[in-house]
């Protein structure tokens, strides 16, 4: 017995070795979906910036019909963070150090679970920090968010609908891991749909590609336009005069949009609304497009949320997070 532990042993120690370190094994990370560790400076938190900090991590999900906080908080001050909170998935540290000569933004990922993101704000005094924080919202909130999205993602790597990640090689060559529930499926031309078929927490995927012409891959207007002849074709409703397309009002699309880099590549990301024409359905959405220029076409992902009863910000989330596992099929 004791050769055969011994054996174990050394057989560990050989597979947590990489270039003549062992490797630090780390475990999941904690915390509700949406949930957000604030660890914040005592003098900070009681001066003005308290309400700068709240703008940021109390601000409203962009793209839904109703008021959802982007974030669940939990807020210590930072003499009593401990082992404790070090697992928490998402974490946003905002403190004053009088040796740094400027503010700046950190970011540090899986550093005591999987996967992970801490973000710390930090500035040589209060006036700085303030000014800091205001300019760089958007910057921060975007951090925090991947943060959410990346946990999602991991949870599809590990649990996903193989069915629709097959169709959609066979429709447009490409991959995706959407969630289990999403079973139903629909085919179109360089089209494939799947969601859930629920009257509460219904989510739907799309996926489908466009000519490219060259010009207008990242233009809203045309996005949306294009948008609505494809939902007109392949999603329509219970009577002829039915189908989905995007919430207008005086004829202007109830959405917003902007270019990111997601994973290295150009995207526009579009969030808003959606309904069904002549009936009473509707709900929120996200919609990722991406220009393929070797292949001349303009590929388009999106997911949206049925669910009028309840909270949409983790069901669009979920989505979110799927619409980034698109990729080439190998």
């Amino acid at each position: 017995m004791h050769y055969k532990l011994l054996g174990l042993l050394l057989l560990f120690l050989l597979c947590a070795c990489d270039t003549g370190k062992p490797k630090i094994i780390i475990g999941e990370s904690k915390g509700l979906p949406g949930e957000l560790l604030l660890v914040v400076d005592k003098q900070v938190w009681e001066s003005d910036l308290q309400d700068t900090i709240k703008t940021i991590v109390e601000a409203q999900v962009p793209g839904l019909a109703q008021s959802e906080l982007m974030f669940r908080v939990t807020r210590i001050f930072t003499k009593h963070y401990d082992r404790m909170f070090g697992t928490m998935h998402s974490q946003l540290f905002v403190n004053v150090n009088d040796k740094l000569r400027k503010p700046m933004i950190g970011v540090s990922r899986n550093v005591t679970a999987k996967p992970q993101v801490e973000v710390t704000v930090s500035a040589p005094d209060i006036n700085s920090l303030r000014a800091y924080l205001s300019a760089n919202r958007e910057r921060i909130q975007d951090l925090l968010c991947e943060g959410q999205i990346e946990m999602c993602k991991a949870n599809l790597q590990r649990k996903y609908c193989k069915r629709v990640s097959d169709q959609l090689k066979q429709v447009l060559g490409m991959d995706i891991r959407v969630p289990e529930e999403l079973k139903a499926t629909k085919k179109g031309r360089d089209f494939l749909w799947c969601g859930t078929n629920r009257n509460q927490k219904d989510q739907n995927v799309v996926v489908y590609a466009l000519p490219w012409d060259g010009t207008t891959g990242f233009d809203i207007g045309r996005a949306m336009e294009r948008r609505d002849s494809v939902m007109k074709q392949n999603i329509p409703g219970d009577r002829p005069d039915q189908w989905m397309q995007t919430a207008r009002e005086e004829g202007e699309a109830l959405v917003s949009g902007r270019i990111r880099s997601i994973q290295g590549m150009d995207v526009l990301e579009i969030r808003g609304l959606w309904e069904m024409r002549n009936g009473a359905l509707g709900g929120p959405f996200v919609c990722l497009v991406q220009v393929d220029t070797v292949g001349s076409k303009v590929i388009v992902a999106e997911g949206f949320v049925y669910s009028p009863s309840t909270e949409k910000r983790e069901l669009i989330r979920e989505l979110e997070a799927a619409l980034r596992t698109l990729k080439p099929s190998s």
